[in-house]
């Protein structure tokens, strides 16, 4: 059975990838708060799409390609208290 090994990698690969993933992103979130309160502002939250867009990742290339920061981030604030908090952004991945 020659494909249980490869299985195996690939698993173990994806798993990988998706830690990185979040991990870059935890670390883009971190990048973005400039004021260091924990949570994106509407100005934090356009810098924190760019650089998941320049990341590639699928949605954030959207908001940033047709300009629709403000509605994402009515969409991502699922408490309406006017910031992102890293739960939020969580919920995403």
């Amino acid at each position: 059975m020659q494909t249980f090994p490869f299985r195996l990698a690939a698993i173990a690969f994806a798993a990988a990838l998706a830690l990185a993933t979040a991990a870059s992103a935890q670390d883009a979130f971190a990048a973005s708060d400039a004021n260091g309160d924990g949570a994106l502002d509407s100005a934090e939250f356009v810098t924190f799409i760019n650089m998941a867009a320049k990341a590639g990742r699928g949605q954030a290339k959207k908001v940033a390609a047709n300009n629709m920061y403000g509605k994402a981030f009515a969409r991502v604030d699922k408490n309406q208290d006017g910031k992102i908090a890293p739960g939020e952004v969580a919920a995403l991945q």
